[in-house]
């Protein structure tokens, strides 16, 4: 068999549809192998983390006396999710974030973290031009248990009883961002370092737009009527993919509306 023989045996070969078939199947099985078996050395191979030697709370810096590592189950990276820290060296210079703490052996998580100049920043600096700063009187109950920390977006609904014991209640504006959770002496309640006493919130801030604040000061404002501005926490997806905020019920902001009138100055 001469060579031209053998090149039109090897291109019938190729060109006849069940050997490709064949070949694809084969092909596929081996990737699947290959990522299989990646997955599987990646779960139980050990991984080394660090971890807080001590609490370290809200805008403190993060120094190599604070760090320790362990040596833990791939396992347990996979399924705590995106965010965890696996590199000491990138911890050391950063700051904890504002209305975080991180706790005494504890990991640490990409949110947590910010830089210095951040770090710095206080709810008012944020405030972008047209927005303003609102602030909501809350207690341990309200905040769930002070479970409502700053980043979590909340929605904060409305409540409002006559005299004759008619209830309006209702979701009034969606999709706010918590900037801050202070106790009554205007504390951050999570960068205190005393674990001996439950943290005591008194009041949520929020970024607000300038209209929004004002409708909702309107509303505290009522006083022939028993209002209530209730915040509501969300799971978690709500403040990974935040909608916009907006107000989502008009007869509660129209019956705010009927109820007071603004005097420009």
């Amino acid at each position: 068999m001469n060579a031209e023989n053998i090149k039109v045996n090897i291109k019938r070969f190729f060109s006849n549809p069940n050997t490709l078939t064949f070949l694809l199947v084969i092909a596929l099985i081996v990737a699947v192998y290959f990522v299989y078996s990646y997955l599987v050395n990646r779960a139980v191979q050990p991984a080394t983390l660090p971890y807080a030697l001590q609490k370290i709370g809200a805008k403190k810096e993060i120094t190599n006396e604070m760090v320790g590592t362990v040596k833990i189950s791939g396992t347990f990276i996979t399924q705590t999710g995106r965010g965890l820290v696996q590199n000491s060296r990138s911890l050391y210079g950063k700051y904890v974030a504002e209305g975080y703490q991180i706790p005494e052996k504890g990991f640490f998580y990409t949110e947590q973290l910010v830089d210095e100049k951040t770090a710095e920043k206080t709810t008012v600096a944020d405030a972008p031009d047209g927005y303003t700063v609102f602030d909501l009187d809350v207690d341990f109950h309200s905040t769930y248990g002070c479970s409502i920390m700053p980043g979590n977006y909340i929605d904060l609904y409305f409540k409002a009883i006559d005299d004759d014991n008619f209830v309006m209640f209702g979701k009034f504006i969606e999709s706010l961002k918590v900037t801050k959770v202070v106790d009554k002496d205007g504390n951050d309640v999570f960068a205190l370092d005393d674990d001996t006493k439950a943290p005591k919130p008194a009041k949520l801030y929020f970024i607000v737009p300038r209209e929004y604040n004002d409708l909702l000061r309107k509303a505290l404002l009522i006083s022939s009527n028993n209002i209530e501005i209730i915040p509501v926490p969300r799971n978690a997806g709500y403040s990974e993919n935040p909608k916009e905020t907006q107000i989502v019920n008009e007869e509660i902001e129209n019956f705010v509306l009927s109820k007071s009138v603004y005097i420009a100055g």
